[in-house]
């Protein structure tokens, strides 16, 4: 995708101002001239960003002690497995103990460990060179990691200080609060010790793209295309190449490096924000990037050696234990970026992707293929009869456990028996790929707007499956990683730098107190907005073209979450306008045909599907019963496409079904209805409060209750999305023939 039709091509006959912030302080009250007198050491924080991303960290990792021990393990770790591996490769003496050399066939007691682990010096005069290097090699990252965790474990002392002093949070209080309390801590602690030189009074958007800033540009990226590589290969047609190693490389060459785009990682380099210089940076980058895929490539044997390592230690007992495991699924890289809200942090995320697992899985496993299943049932029942046989001589006479390779014969079996099992489907479920895919975009909030009524499709299963990949999958991915990698880096990304130099050029902000962040992550309608999906009427531009909008209502989703997530954040009169407008379609379907209705109704009937989706310890148990009541189903009016079993819930019941739900407490900041969500506005205007058997009388019984905002989310979300079919198949006015030079009211 081309992105110079947004470029303003008067930036090349002027001299660019710098646009470095200048600092300032300012006091306007007694009480503030006092505070001067008493600063302390978090006052004009050099690296603001640094020093965020380390109160997020402290909290997310549950406080200093078990940072302590977080970097402690991981040495220790590193160490075990560099000195098992030389053990087990160079330090055991194999003809010994497998007994294949005429002396040891001649010993007829025990084989004992000190005969079979050879002493250090023969060790050390076998070994071989590529022993060596890699020992080299290990010691030099180990003594990086030492430095980098002494280094860490005096900053985050600091911020444990900064919690105590400044924050006001005890280390004994901090499991028992979410991050939201510690944010506005954080931003009362901005008046008083002045964090940030730049600006007085920081808002939640600020702390956001602080912590968010090169996340977003990700995000973003991927939302426009440029992101994720690409491979064609003859049979397998598409393959998308965003493994771990990829993701680190493109952060180096990003946002990281010595040569990245960003310097002191808040301001993106002069010369990038020139079209006229366009060309040459992108040769730079090519350039870059080559280097860091030749890289890459002399490193590959190295990184391929210890991903066999990890990956072995890690989970051949599990694989051993569960086999099952290789055929269970995880979010992608791709699909956590994809599903990504701009200014969304990890915990919120993880825990949005983890409600959306269960309904996935049931989605991905609708999709059966019965000669598949019919194999594994024929070869599941041979290797268990044999395997049942075995036990029993097992049992009968443990000397059986003597045959060469017995235990070899009948750990293999298990294996085999576990994955057939795991292939052949529940016999008692019914599978309705269209609810669950439903269900899923509820939890998850983001789908390509063809995959509407495609649910059931081979085509919009197999985009999926790009998203929620089978896990032997991703361990294939990453050990082939260190070898695909460079190729990919050096022959495929690097064909995409003008992309990368046009897109940060053109969607790239400098923001008072914040520096540069990716202009997507400021929310702004009225420039990024996309008008299918109900946004404002923007005034003509010349910038406004497609190129400036989001995909698949990735800002407007963002908005609407970033709200949920913040209802104290003062947002700008663009975005109020917006979700007005969204509140008001909501009360104007209630009475129509009814898009709201059938959202509502959607909820409800995913809900009951509990052979799918009920566990009462997931985090998901919140969105498993349905709340919503009779009279609110206007059953004349709307028809639901599946059939589904109603269940009418009580206030009691209600109640029951939020209390009892595992939420964690980390993703709700707070216990009421956001005030621009879809049901926070049947709540004030449409309903009434006083009668217990209509829709807000079991809504007023959930207020307080952390549920309440998670379901106003994920109605709104059903409904947004809805609406903007509705509008591609015409069943709204066209909003694109709508007359741009009436006055607007959206405009700030």
């Amino acid at each position: 995708m081309d992105y110079r039709t947004l470029v303003n091509e008067d930036n090349d006959g002027a001299e660019i101002p710098d646009q470095s912030l200048s600092p300032f302080m300012q006091f306007d009250t007694e009480e503030d001239l006092n505070n001067s007198e008493k600063q302390s050491q978090w006052s004009h924080q050099k690296d603001l960003d640094d020093f965020f991303v380390r109160v997020y960290q402290y909290h997310q990792q549950h406080g200093f002690f078990c940072i302590i021990l977080s970097e402690i393990f991981g040495l220790v770790q590193f160490i075990f497995i560099v000195s098992f591996t030389i053990l087990i490769v160079q330090c055991i003496d194999y003809p010994v103990l497998f007994r294949s050399t005429p002396s040891a066939r001649n010993i007829t007691h025990k084989i004992h460990f000190d005969e079979i682990i050879q002493s250090p010096q023969q060790c050390l005069s076998h070994m071989h060179l590529l022993t060596t290097s890699c020992i080299i090699l290990s010691i030099i990252y180990w003594l990086y990691r030492l430095s980098r965790a002494l280094y860490n474990l005096i900053s985050y002392y600091n911020i444990r200080a900064f919690y105590i002093q400044a924050l006001d949070i005890k280390p004994n209080d901090l499991s028992n609060m979410t991050w939201h309390e510690v944010q506005q801590r954080l931003l009362l602690a901005q008046r008083t010790h002045h964090l940030c030189i730049h600006k007085l009074n920081l808002t939640e958007l600020d702390i956001h793209n602080r912590l968010l800033r090169f996340k977003n540009y990700e995000v973003a990226m991927v939302n426009k295309g440029i992101l994720p590589p690409r491979i064609r290969l003859p049979i397998l047609g598409d393959i998308i190449s965003f493994t771990t190693g990829f993701k680190f490389n493109l952060r180096l060459v990003l946002f990281w490096g010595p040569y990245a785009p960003f310097d002191e990682r808040w301001h993106l380099r002069q010369e990038y924000k020139v079209h006229s210089q366009r060309q040459k940076l992108a040769k730079r980058l090519s350039t870059f990037i080559l280097l860091y895929g030749l890289a890459n490539l002399l490193l590959s044997p190295f990184i391929f050696i210890w991903q066999v390592l990890n990956l072995f230690y890690g989970y051949t007992e599990l694989v051993r234990r569960e086999p099952g495991v290789l055929g269970s699924r995880r979010w992608s890289n791709y699909g956590r970026l994809y599903l990504r809200h701009f200014n969304e942090l990890d915990h919120s995320l993880n825990q949005r992707l983890n409600r959306g697992y269960k309904p996935a899985i049931a989605y991905m496993n609708s999709f059966v293929n019965y000669s598949i299943v019919e194999t594994a049932k024929f070869i599941s029942f041979a290797s268990g009869a044999i395997l049942a046989v075995l036990v029993l001589l097992t049992i009968y006479d443990e000397d059986v456990l003597n045959v060469e390779h017995m235990l070899t014969v009948m750990t293999s079996l298990g294996v085999v028996v576990g994955v057939c099992r795991s292939l052949i489907p529940d016999e008692h479920a019914v599978f309705d790929p269209e609810q669950m895919l439903q269900l899923v975009l509820a939890q998850v909030h983001y789908q390509p707007d063809s995959w509407k009524d495609h649910g059931h499709t081979d085509y919009v299963q197999a985009e999926f499956g790009q998203m929620f990949q089978l896990k032997y999958v991703y361990f294939l991915e990453e050990l082939l990683s260190a070898f695909v990698t460079p190729l990919v880096l050096c022959f495929q990304f690097r064909r995409k730098s003008l992309q990368i130099i046009d897109f940060l050029r053109n969607f790239t902000v400098d923001v008072q107190g914040v520096g540069d962040v990716c202009s997507f992550a400021q929310l702004d309608i009225t420039k990024h907005g996309d008008l299918k999906w109900f946004v404002p009427i923007r005034p003509k531009s010349p910038s406004n073209t497609d190129g400036g909008i989001t995909n698949d209502g990735k800002l407007e989703l963002s908005l609407m979450h970033f709200h949920h997530t913040n209802p104290n954040w003062q947002m700008s009169k663009q975005c109020e306008v917006y979700l007005e407008k969204i509140q008001e379609r909501a009360v104007e379907n209630m009475h129509g045909s009814s898009i709201l209705q059938q959202s509502m109704n959607d909820m409800q009937n995913l809900q009951a599907q509990q052979s799918f989706y009920s566990d009462p310890l997931s985090t998901t148990s919140l969105n498993n019963r349905s709340i919503i009541s009779k009279p609110l189903m206007n059953t004349s009016s709307y028809t639901p496409s599946h059939t589904t079993v109603p269940v009418p819930p009580s206030a009691s019941i209600i109640q029951n079904s939020f209390l009892n739900g595992g939420v964690s407490k980390a993703d709700l900041p707070y216990r009421s209805l956001a005030h621009y969500g879809v049901l926070s506005k049947i709540h004030t205007q449409m309903f009434d409060m006083s009668d217990p058997n209509s829709f807000m009388g079991s809504l007023a019984s959930i207020q307080g209750l952390p549920g309440a905002a998670q379901l106003d989310m994920n109605v709104s979300c059903l409904f947004m999305h809805e609406l903007r079919h509705k509008y591609k198949h015409g069943e709204y006015e066209d909003l694109e023939n709508i007359s741009e030079d009436q006055n607007n009211e959206s405009q700030c």
